[in-house]
């Protein structure tokens, strides 16, 4: 499961969560007596990728970007079995140079072709919080 996304207040946008709250159901998605590294999504890759309004200094300023993932990719994505791999973040694309815009397409398309060598992150909440 691959989501691309503006972060919008913290989170993903109410459309992409609402399509989440109606595709990822109990019985499909999960089973209360099946989650994490037991759900019923296990061995699927989860990725997320989105940009932000903000620099990534500037979210360094209240603590690691890493924080509010742990909603979207422990909650959600972890919890349904699906070993989630490092999310691609786009910092502020809206205020940078088209070089650096540039520069931010072709890493993006880079790691899509070594997408499916990629190791799972931890998911462990030393992952999120250290």
């Amino acid at each position: 499961l691959s989501a691309q996304f503006p972060l919008f207040w913290f989170s993903m946008p109410a459309i992409l969560k609402g399509w989440m709250d109606r595709v990822l159901v109990q019985g499909f998605a999960y089973d209360l007596s099946k989650s994490y590294d037991g759900g019923l999504l296990q061995d699927k890759l989860s990725l997320l990728s989105f940009t932000t309004g903000g620099t990534k200094e500037k979210y360094a300023v209240r603590g690691d970007v890493r924080y509010l993932l742990w909603p979207m990719q422990h909650g959600i994505m972890h919890f349904c079995g699906l070993k989630v791999l490092e999310p691609h973040i786009c910092y502020a694309p809206k205020h940078a140079s088209e070089e650096k815009r540039k520069e931010m397409l072709s890493a993006w398309t880079q790691r899509l072709k070594t997408l499916w060598k990629e190791e799972p992150i931890d998911c462990s909440p030393e992952w999120y919080f250290k």
